[in-house]
């Protein structure tokens, strides 16, 4: 079985993700325990995703998987551009003239930490955690996962 929808990267909708991502692990058997770190981590990732839009002034839509095998995986995808992937330094479009801002070094740096700290934060709640990308819009995809009882057969589920 699997769930994919998307939403429009905003804050107000990572909520939203974290309760689907929850009832989606339950009904699939995840251990009542580990739910609310499937919340949290959920949250944590969608976060990651729509700061990476919001930073690169980037509307499309952050994109998120629930699969249920024989284990339950979540994967949050987003669209911006991988900051340490750019050589320029630079965010988002050239700033007039080609010439980076004095700042722009700065915020580089502190958006690279800031991601470097959800991901150790993420590491820290789910054993199985993999980022991967750029894929071919630039963007990344953040996927964990959880075992399931009698990880043999999902039809028990």
């Amino acid at each position: 079985m699997t769930v994919q929808f998307a939403f429009t990267p905003a804050a107000a909708y990572v909520r939203a993700a974290r309760l689907v991502a929850a009832d989606v692990a339950a009904h699939a058997g995840v251990a009542t325990g580990l739910l609310d770190e499937v919340r949290q981590a959920v949250g944590e990732a969608c976060t990651r995703a729509v700061l990476r839009h919001r930073d690169r002034g980037i509307d499309d839509l952050v994109r998120v998987e629930f699969s249920i095998g024989d284990r339950f995986v979540a994967k949050i995808t987003d669209n911006a551009q991988d900051l340490r992937a750019r050589p320029s330094g630079r965010i988002g479009a050239s700033i007039g003239g080609g010439e980076s801002r004095t700042g722009d070094r700065d915020t580089l740096e502190e958006d690279t930490l800031s991601e470097e700290i959800t991901l150790i934060v993420l590491g820290g709640l789910v054993e199985d955690l993999v980022v991967t990308g750029p894929d071919a819009n630039g963007g990344t995809t953040v996927s964990m996962s959880w075992p399931l009882p009698g990880s043999g057969s999902a039809a028990d589920h």
